[in-house]
């Protein structure tokens, strides 16, 4: 997101994109993988997949330093660090993060409600400092880059599995780890637009569902997402990624990218809530901007 007439900003979060793993294609034309194996998986149901993702986070909080390195189409340079934080609403999430910098970013902050409550919508907000005002995002707006990354806006949402139909492709490995491969399909227009992606393949850790590569056909013509984690570890009993790329592919080609790298990574350690509050996001007392776990390596 944040288009050059600071319009809109954003975020944080986690990612997706192509319906073929094998229409993905890295520099030298070589497939980014192999497509997915059909055999024998220990869980056969892919709705059950879907659910294991979509529960992954229940209950817990969390908070990170972000390091964000694109590198767009012509190869030019961008660097991004903000602060990003969750907690659980009820059923709900609250997302809270914070720019430091670069420079023309510095102080944007955003909140945003990741609602899994019937009749109650996601919403995002966007704290602009330039201008002392709140901006309420519209939905059709999720679509938009993260901060300018290769991310949708949308994409930090979490999928829920009710609004996708979904085939099991079966199991294989992705960086040594054992993964379930599914194939969804977002099931109404809405869900394209919340998260900007359509169709594609998912792959979660057998143990833990953390999607560890996915590839969704975008929203824009003939072009694809392809997410890969490059570090996972487990944090405070949490296995998340350390780092993960997130590429953009047109007509087969990887046309940009952008790795993101956290620092200070920490869960379950009972965030204050009223972080989580829209009145926090533009008081100039808030202390959400100053907090550092005892993750930070100094």
């Amino acid at each position: 997101m944040f288009p050059k007439n600071r319009k809109s900003l954003f975020a944080f979060a986690t990612a997706s994109v192509a319906l073929l793993a094998g229409m993905a294609q890295a520099e030298g034309g070589k497939p980014l993988l192999d497509p997915a194996t059909p055999t024998s998986p220990v869980i056969t149901d892919c709705r059950a997949v879907m659910e294991g993702v979509q529960n992954r986070y229940n209950g817990y909080d969390s908070w990170r330093i972000v390091h964000m390195k694109i590198t767009d189409e012509t190869g030019a340079v961008k660097t991004r660090r903000i602060a990003a934080a969750h907690k659980n609403d009820g059923i709900n999430r609250r997302l809270r993060s914070y720019v430091f910098d670069p420079e023309e970013l510095a102080g944007v902050e955003s909140s945003v409600r990741d609602s899994f409550e019937k009749g109650l919508p996601d919403k995002v907000w966007v704290y602009l400092p330039s201008a002392d005002k709140i901006i309420d995002v519209k939905s059709e707006d999720l679509s938009q880059r993260l901060y300018g990354s290769d991310l949708a806006v949308g994409e930090m949402l979490i999928r829920q599995a009710d609004d996708y139909d979904c085939e099991m492709l079966g199991v294989g490995e992705f960086r040594g780890y054992p993964v379930y491969k599914i194939y969804v399909n977002p099931r109404t227009e809405d869900e394209v637009i919340r998260l900007g992606l359509r169709d594609g393949e998912l792959w979660a850790d057998t143990e833990t569902f953390m999607p560890i590569y996915s590839s969704f056909n975008a929203d824009a013509p003939n072009e694809q997402r392809v997410l890969e984690t490059l570090d996972l570890r487990w944090v405070d009993g949490v296995f998340a990624p350390a780092r993960y790329r997130v590429s953009t592919i047109k007509e087969g080609r990887v046309v940009s990218f952008s790795d993101f790298e956290t620092e200070g990574e920490a869960f379950n350690i009972g965030l204050p809530s009223r972080w989580f509050e829209l009145d926090d996001l533009s008081n100039p007392d808030s202390d959400f901007k100053d907090f550092r776990s005892e993750n930070i390596i100094n």
